[in-house]
Protein backbone atom coordinates (compact mmCIF):
# COMPACT_ATOMS: atom_id res chain seq x y z
CA UNK A 1 0.00 0.00 0.00
CA UNK A 2 1.10 3.52 -0.74
CA UNK A 3 1.23 6.06 2.05
CA UNK A 4 -1.37 8.26 0.35
CA UNK A 5 -3.79 5.31 0.24
CA UNK A 6 -3.37 4.68 3.96
CA UNK A 7 -3.84 8.35 4.81
CA UNK A 8 -6.93 8.69 2.63
CA UNK A 9 -8.51 5.56 4.08
CA UNK A 10 -7.83 6.50 7.72
CA UNK A 11 -9.00 10.07 7.17
CA UNK A 12 -12.23 8.82 5.68
CA UNK A 13 -12.83 6.46 8.60
CA UNK A 14 -12.63 9.48 10.91
CA UNK A 15 -14.75 11.97 8.95
CA UNK A 16 -16.95 9.65 6.84
CA UNK A 17 -17.09 12.56 4.41
CA UNK A 18 -15.28 12.56 1.04
CA UNK A 19 -15.31 16.35 0.74
CA UNK A 20 -13.67 16.91 4.12
CA UNK A 21 -10.99 14.33 3.38
CA UNK A 22 -10.29 16.07 0.08
CA UNK A 23 -9.80 19.39 1.88
CA UNK A 24 -7.59 17.74 4.50
CA UNK A 25 -5.34 16.08 1.89
CA UNK A 26 -5.38 18.98 -0.56
CA UNK A 27 -6.85 16.97 -3.45
CA UNK A 28 -10.19 16.81 -5.24
CA UNK A 29 -13.17 14.80 -4.00
CA UNK A 30 -12.96 12.71 -7.16
CA UNK A 31 -9.33 11.87 -6.38
CA UNK A 32 -10.27 10.62 -2.91
CA UNK A 33 -12.99 8.44 -4.44
CA UNK A 34 -10.50 7.01 -6.93
CA UNK A 35 -8.01 6.17 -4.17
CA UNK A 36 -10.63 4.35 -2.06
CA UNK A 37 -12.03 2.48 -5.09
CA UNK A 38 -8.54 1.32 -6.07
CA UNK A 39 -7.92 0.11 -2.53
CA UNK A 40 -11.22 -1.78 -2.47
CA UNK A 41 -10.38 -3.48 -5.77
CA UNK A 42 -7.04 -4.59 -4.33
CA UNK A 43 -8.72 -6.02 -1.22
CA UNK A 44 -11.61 -7.49 -3.18
CA UNK A 45 -14.44 -6.11 -1.05
CA UNK A 46 -16.09 -2.75 -0.25
CA UNK A 47 -14.61 -0.89 2.70
CA UNK A 48 -17.38 1.72 2.86
CA UNK A 49 -21.09 1.72 2.23
CA UNK A 50 -21.94 4.85 0.23
CA UNK A 51 -25.35 6.41 -0.29
CA UNK A 52 -26.38 9.91 -1.30
CA UNK A 53 -26.92 10.73 2.37
CA UNK A 54 -24.18 8.99 4.30
CA UNK A 55 -20.91 7.04 4.28
CA UNK A 56 -20.28 4.21 6.74
CA UNK A 57 -17.68 1.52 7.27
CA UNK A 58 -18.44 -2.02 6.24
CA UNK A 59 -17.54 -4.88 8.58
CA UNK A 60 -14.44 -5.59 6.51
CA UNK A 61 -13.60 -1.88 6.46
CA UNK A 62 -13.87 -1.64 10.26
CA UNK A 63 -11.64 -4.68 10.72
CA UNK A 64 -9.13 -3.29 8.24
CA UNK A 65 -9.10 0.01 10.15
CA UNK A 66 -8.46 -1.72 13.48
CA UNK A 67 -5.57 -3.71 12.03
CA UNK A 68 -4.06 -0.81 10.09
CA UNK A 69 -4.25 2.08 12.59
CA UNK A 70 -1.68 0.82 15.19
CA UNK A 71 0.93 0.07 12.53
CA UNK A 72 0.44 3.43 10.85
CA UNK A 73 0.78 5.29 14.15
CA UNK A 74 3.98 3.37 14.91
CA UNK A 75 5.42 4.31 11.52
CA UNK A 76 4.47 7.96 12.10
CA UNK A 77 6.09 7.88 15.52
CA UNK A 78 9.29 6.38 14.14
CA UNK A 79 9.35 8.98 11.37
CA UNK A 80 8.89 11.83 13.87
CA UNK A 81 11.71 10.49 16.03
CA UNK A 82 14.02 10.25 13.02
CA UNK A 83 13.23 13.83 12.00
CA UNK A 84 13.78 15.08 15.54
CA UNK A 85 17.09 13.24 15.73
CA UNK A 86 18.19 14.75 12.43
CA UNK A 87 17.33 18.21 13.69
CA UNK A 88 19.06 17.64 17.02
CA UNK A 89 15.88 17.51 19.13
CA UNK A 90 15.90 13.81 19.95
CA UNK A 91 16.41 12.89 23.62
CA UNK A 92 16.18 14.86 26.86
CA UNK A 93 17.64 18.29 27.53
CA UNK A 94 19.26 18.56 30.97
CA UNK A 95 19.09 22.08 32.37
CA UNK A 96 20.70 23.13 35.65
CA UNK A 97 20.20 26.28 37.68
CA UNK A 98 21.51 27.98 40.82
CA UNK A 99 19.13 29.61 43.27
CA UNK A 100 15.39 30.06 43.60
CA UNK A 101 14.98 32.94 41.15
CA UNK A 102 16.88 31.08 38.43
CA UNK A 103 14.84 27.94 39.13
CA UNK A 104 11.56 29.76 38.66
CA UNK A 105 12.71 31.22 35.35
CA UNK A 106 13.99 27.87 34.06
CA UNK A 107 10.60 26.29 34.85
CA UNK A 108 8.85 29.03 32.89
CA UNK A 109 11.12 28.56 29.88
CA UNK A 110 10.73 24.77 30.04
CA UNK A 111 6.94 25.05 29.80
CA UNK A 112 7.18 27.20 26.68
CA UNK A 113 9.88 24.96 25.17
CA UNK A 114 7.88 21.76 25.73
CA UNK A 115 4.85 23.33 24.06
CA UNK A 116 6.86 23.82 20.85
CA UNK A 117 8.96 20.63 21.08
CA UNK A 118 6.81 17.97 22.80
CA UNK A 119 9.13 15.14 21.74
CA UNK A 120 12.09 16.70 23.56
CA UNK A 121 11.84 16.28 27.31
CA UNK A 122 13.44 18.77 29.72
CA UNK A 123 15.08 17.48 32.90
CA UNK A 124 15.63 20.28 35.43
CA UNK A 125 17.79 20.10 38.53
CA UNK A 126 19.36 22.48 41.02
CA UNK A 127 23.13 22.81 41.18
CA UNK A 128 25.48 24.25 43.78
CA UNK A 129 28.29 26.76 43.44
CA UNK A 130 30.81 23.92 43.45
CA UNK A 131 29.06 21.81 40.79
CA UNK A 132 27.74 24.18 38.09
CA UNK A 133 30.79 23.98 35.84
CA UNK A 134 31.92 20.47 36.73
CA UNK A 135 28.47 19.07 35.89
CA UNK A 136 28.75 20.59 32.42
CA UNK A 137 32.22 19.22 31.84
CA UNK A 138 31.26 15.78 33.19
CA UNK A 139 28.22 15.65 30.85
CA UNK A 140 25.71 15.53 33.70
CA UNK A 141 24.13 18.77 32.49
CA UNK A 142 23.69 20.24 29.01
CA UNK A 143 23.29 23.89 29.97
CA UNK A 144 23.24 25.93 33.19
CA UNK A 145 21.65 29.22 34.20
CA UNK A 146 24.45 30.78 36.22
CA UNK A 147 25.77 34.09 37.47
CA UNK A 148 28.51 36.01 35.72
CA UNK A 149 31.23 36.82 34.80
CA UNK A 150 32.18 33.50 33.18
CA UNK A 151 35.54 33.29 31.40
CA UNK A 152 35.94 29.65 30.41
CA UNK A 153 37.48 28.93 26.97
CA UNK A 154 35.49 25.73 26.45
CA UNK A 155 32.12 27.32 27.32
CA UNK A 156 29.62 29.33 25.31
CA UNK A 157 27.93 32.14 27.23
CA UNK A 158 24.66 33.50 25.94
CA UNK A 159 23.61 37.13 26.39
CA UNK A 160 22.83 38.40 29.86
CA UNK A 161 19.19 37.69 30.68
CA UNK A 162 18.89 39.99 33.68
CA UNK A 163 20.87 41.72 36.39
CA UNK A 164 20.16 42.12 40.08
CA UNK A 165 21.50 44.65 42.60
CA UNK A 166 24.45 43.55 44.67
CA UNK A 167 24.19 43.24 48.46
CA UNK A 168 26.56 42.45 51.28
CA UNK A 169 25.34 39.69 53.59
CA UNK A 170 26.59 40.12 57.17
CA UNK A 171 25.60 38.75 60.54
CA UNK A 172 22.69 40.68 62.04
CA UNK A 173 25.06 41.27 65.00
CA UNK A 174 27.77 42.88 62.86
CA UNK A 175 28.20 46.69 63.19
CA UNK A 176 27.47 47.09 59.46
CA UNK A 177 24.02 45.56 59.95
CA UNK A 178 22.80 48.91 61.26
CA UNK A 179 23.77 50.64 58.01
CA UNK A 180 21.27 51.40 55.24
CA UNK A 181 23.96 51.00 52.56
CA UNK A 182 27.63 50.16 52.11
CA UNK A 183 30.36 50.88 49.60
CA UNK A 184 33.06 48.57 48.29
CA UNK A 185 35.53 50.33 50.58
CA UNK A 186 33.54 48.96 53.54
CA UNK A 187 34.76 45.48 52.58
CA UNK A 188 37.87 46.24 54.61
CA UNK A 189 35.65 45.95 57.70
CA UNK A 190 34.60 42.34 57.05
CA UNK A 191 36.16 38.96 56.29
CA UNK A 192 34.80 37.67 53.00
CA UNK A 193 34.00 33.98 52.78
CA UNK A 194 35.66 32.36 49.79
CA UNK A 195 33.99 30.58 46.88
CA UNK A 196 34.50 26.80 46.37
CA UNK A 197 37.81 25.61 44.92
CA UNK A 198 36.20 24.54 41.64
CA UNK A 199 34.10 27.68 41.16
CA UNK A 200 35.04 29.68 38.04
CA UNK A 201 38.01 31.92 38.82
CA UNK A 202 36.29 34.86 37.15
CA UNK A 203 33.32 34.61 39.55
CA UNK A 204 35.56 34.12 42.59
CA UNK A 205 37.53 37.26 41.72
CA UNK A 206 34.31 39.20 41.22
CA UNK A 207 32.62 38.11 44.46
CA UNK A 208 35.72 37.89 46.66
CA UNK A 209 38.11 40.62 45.53
CA UNK A 210 41.53 40.91 47.16
CA UNK A 211 41.52 44.71 47.34
CA UNK A 212 38.98 47.52 47.23
CA UNK A 213 38.77 49.93 44.26
CA UNK A 214 41.16 52.19 46.18
CA UNK A 215 43.64 49.33 46.62
CA UNK A 216 43.00 48.57 50.30
CA UNK A 217 43.36 44.86 51.22
CA UNK A 218 40.28 42.72 51.99
CA UNK A 219 40.52 39.82 54.44
CA UNK A 220 39.48 36.37 53.24
CA UNK A 221 38.03 33.68 55.45
CA UNK A 222 36.81 30.10 55.17
CA UNK A 223 35.83 28.49 51.90
CA UNK A 224 32.17 27.47 51.35
CA UNK A 225 30.70 24.82 49.07
CA UNK A 226 27.08 26.00 48.73
CA UNK A 227 25.00 29.14 49.07
CA UNK A 228 23.10 27.81 52.07
CA UNK A 229 26.40 26.99 53.76
CA UNK A 230 27.57 30.54 53.09
CA UNK A 231 24.45 32.02 54.71
CA UNK A 232 24.80 29.72 57.71
CA UNK A 233 28.38 30.87 58.24
CA UNK A 234 27.39 34.51 57.77
CA UNK A 235 24.63 34.11 60.35
CA UNK A 236 27.12 32.55 62.77
CA UNK A 237 29.43 35.55 62.40
CA UNK A 238 32.13 33.62 60.53
CA UNK A 239 32.34 36.12 57.70
CA UNK A 240 30.45 38.12 55.06
CA UNK A 241 29.37 37.22 51.54
CA UNK A 242 28.41 39.10 48.38
CA UNK A 243 24.91 38.21 47.16
CA UNK A 244 22.32 39.28 44.59
CA UNK A 245 18.99 40.96 45.14
CA UNK A 246 16.99 37.71 44.93
CA UNK A 247 17.95 37.07 48.57
CA UNK A 248 15.34 39.58 49.67
CA UNK A 249 12.55 37.44 48.25
CA UNK A 250 13.83 33.94 48.79
CA UNK A 251 16.47 33.81 51.54
CA UNK A 252 15.43 35.98 54.47
CA UNK A 253 16.95 34.83 57.77
CA UNK A 254 16.75 36.28 61.30
CA UNK A 255 20.53 36.03 61.72
CA UNK A 256 21.54 37.67 58.44
CA UNK A 257 21.27 41.31 57.25
CA UNK A 258 21.44 42.23 53.56
CA UNK A 259 22.80 45.70 52.84
CA UNK A 260 22.84 47.20 49.31
CA UNK A 261 26.04 48.47 47.74
CA UNK A 262 26.01 52.01 46.43
CA UNK A 263 28.90 51.58 44.01
CA UNK A 264 28.98 47.94 42.87
CA UNK A 265 27.85 46.66 39.49
CA UNK A 266 24.79 44.38 39.36
CA UNK A 267 25.19 40.61 39.41
CA UNK A 268 24.27 39.32 35.96
CA UNK A 269 22.65 36.02 34.96
CA UNK A 270 22.74 33.99 31.77
CA UNK A 271 23.06 30.50 30.30
CA UNK A 272 26.26 28.70 29.45
CA UNK A 273 27.01 25.37 27.79
CA UNK A 274 29.94 23.41 26.37
CA UNK A 275 31.02 24.75 22.98
CA UNK A 276 31.80 21.24 21.74
CA UNK A 277 28.33 19.91 22.63
CA UNK A 278 26.01 22.63 21.35
CA UNK A 279 22.82 21.14 19.91
CA UNK A 280 19.60 22.34 18.34
CA UNK A 281 17.88 21.60 21.66
CA UNK A 282 20.22 23.93 23.52
CA UNK A 283 19.84 26.69 20.93
CA UNK A 284 16.05 26.41 20.91
CA UNK A 285 15.82 26.45 24.72
CA UNK A 286 18.15 29.43 24.91
CA UNK A 287 16.20 31.31 22.23
CA UNK A 288 13.04 30.76 24.25
CA UNK A 289 14.82 32.05 27.38
CA UNK A 290 15.90 35.21 25.56
CA UNK A 291 12.33 35.76 24.38
CA UNK A 292 11.00 35.34 27.93
CA UNK A 293 13.73 37.23 29.76
CA UNK A 294 12.27 39.25 32.65
CA UNK A 295 11.99 43.01 32.59
CA UNK A 296 14.45 44.92 34.78
CA UNK A 297 13.25 44.62 38.39
CA UNK A 298 11.80 47.64 40.14
CA UNK A 299 13.81 47.09 43.28
CA UNK A 300 14.44 49.73 45.91
CA UNK A 301 18.15 49.21 46.23
CA UNK A 302 18.61 52.16 48.55
CA UNK A 303 16.78 50.47 51.40
CA UNK A 304 18.50 47.61 53.21
CA UNK A 305 16.67 44.41 53.89
CA UNK A 306 17.27 43.23 57.43
CA UNK A 307 15.83 40.31 59.31
CA UNK A 308 16.78 40.12 62.94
Amino acid sequence: MERYEIEAFLALTETLHFGRVAEQLGVSTGRVSQIISKLERRIGAPLFDRTSRRVSLTTIGARFHDDLRPGYEQVQKALAHAIMAARGFDGPLRVGFLGAAAGGFVMQVARAYRAEHPASDVLIHELQMNTSISDLRDHRTDMVLNTRPIVEPDMVTGPTLWGEPRYLAVSSRHPLAARSQVSQEDLTRVTLLRMPDNAPASISEDRVPRVTPQGRPIAHGARVSSFQEALAMVGAGEGAFTVGGQVIRFYTRPDVAYIPFTDAAPIEWGFLWRASHETARIRAFHDKAVALRPSPPHDNTQTAMRTR
